[in-house]
């Protein structure tokens, strides 16, 4: 029969290998953080929206040519499936040193429109960025309503 100090000890090795059970059962549960996928210009990427999911293609990042401090791409959005509308809010331009700036609001003659596409259809336009007194742009972002990058196209 083990003596008490015998006991004490399988109890200790009991506990630490149900406490590292625990965590690792945890860290499995924990749903890990995906990095956003990183594209080059004209490159697509499915992005589901509200009312089904449109394919975006970047195909560009650069300054309006004014000396302005406006920055443009041009957005071809192409609907996979469903008649989603373009998030076009969900936009944005980023630095390498972080610095991130969003779509300027407001219809643009050559702006990409604010529809509802139907299924196959597609349509092109220009998204503007106000990078006025930034550091200027090399990537642009489509990050969800919760703020998470989701797709990056840079060159």
């Amino acid at each position: 029969m083990p003596d008490r100090a015998e006991i004490s000890q399988i109890a200790q090795k009991s506990a630490v290998a149900a406490a590292g059970l625990a965590v690792a059962g945890m860290l499995a549960a924990t749903p890990a953080l995906a990095d956003p996928e990183d594209l080059d210009f004209g490159q697509k990427a499915e992005i589901p929206s509200p009312g089904g999911a449109i394919d975006y293609t970047v195909s560009t990042l650069e300054p309006s040519g004014h000396n302005d401090g406006v920055w443009y791409s041009d957005v071809t959005a192409r609907a996979v499936s469903g008649s989603p509308t373009p998030n076009i809010a969900d936009f944005n331009a980023r630095a390498v040193n972080s610095s991130t700036y969003a779509v300027m609001k407001g219809d643009k003659p050559d702006g990409l429109p604010n529809q509802p596409l139907t299924a196959g259809s597609q349509t092109t336009g220009r998204i503007y960025f106000d990078v006025r007194g930034g550091t200027a742009p090399d990537s642009v972002v489509y990050r969800d309503a919760g703020g998470t990058d989701k797709v990056v196209w840079k060159d």
